[in-house]
């Protein structure tokens, strides 16, 4: 989780009404889409406390990213399993009773694969897979597994009430977490321009050990060698506090007037 920017305190109403319009309960896995909880806005704003189970959030997708409520800790979604990146760096298994105030999974179905030179640093990396992106304006979900030769993550601490925002937070109070030829697994998304205030735009990852140990928001990396699977995706389903809304294409906030910075 990474989000230095800014959101102003009035510009959440807008979204807000518009994704509560098309309101409605659907079918778990209805189609290719990513099941988003929440908006980047609102985790900007400093709401931190949200409804949906980490238990709804494994009927949605099988892979994903986000934080847990309070953000206590990174979330990594892999084959179905929810994982809890401590402030300690200690990775648990989560329990499907923890609950989720910002989130993204999908039921992942890769359409092209790639394989990965050695020596690829994060922005090679997020190079190497937008040169395999086919229609930039639609999300993007990537699973990539490798050998880094450098992994630098990073987690963050359970918050207590009254909730700051993001910015006063991040990147202050994180704990850094540096592995040297690690095995494991990069989950990401890719958000086009378009999806500012709803999602980061451009590439976000976590990443986990192989023997799902050791993880955490990505910072930087240098990658041994590896393959990635890609998969596009036109569809967004956002819930929010109250239940789950339908696929939308919700307008996004006016960039002029706010400052999104990186991701969670």
């Amino acid at each position: 989780m990474d989000y230095d920017g800014d959101m102003q305190k009035g510009s959440l109403r807008p979204l807000a009404v518009l994704v509560l319009a098309l309101f409605a309960q659907q079918p778990a896995f209805a189609g290719p889409e990513v099941f988003q909880v929440s908006t980047l806005a609102a985790l900007m704003a400093g709401v931190y406390d949200g409804e949906v189970t980490v238990g709804e959030l494994r009927r949605r997708g099988d892979l994903g990213l986000g934080t847990f409520n309070r953000l206590d800790g990174e979330m990594a979604v892999i084959d179905g399993r929810v994982f809890q990146v401590k402030i300690t760096g200690e990775v648990l298994e989560a329990d499907d009773s923890l609950r989720i105030p910002f989130a993204q999974v999908t039921a992942f179905r890769p359409q092209t694969t790639l394989t990965l030179d050695r020596g690829l640093d994060l922005p090679g990396l997020e190079r190497a897979l937008d040169a395999r992106v086919a229609n930039p304006s639609r999300i993007q979900a990537a699973r990539i597994e490798g050998r880094f030769a450098a992994i630098r993550t990073r987690s963050v601490a359970a918050q207590a009430q009254p909730y700051r925002p993001l910015t006063e937070i991040i990147p202050k109070e994180q704990a850094v977490f540096d592995e040297t030829m690690a095995e494991g697994s990069l989950i990401g998304f890719r958000f086009p321009a378009q999806a500012a205030g709803v999602n980061v735009p451009g590439w976000h990852f976590h990443f986990l050990t192989a023997d799902r140990k050791r993880g955490g928001h990505v910072l930087a990396l240098a990658l041994d060698g590896g393959t990635a699977a890609l998969e596009e995706i036109s569809e967004l389903r956002i819930a929010l506090p109250g239940g789950i809304g339908t696929r939308t294409s919700a307008t996004p906030y006016d960039p002029k007037k706010q400052a999104t910075g990186t991701d969670r």
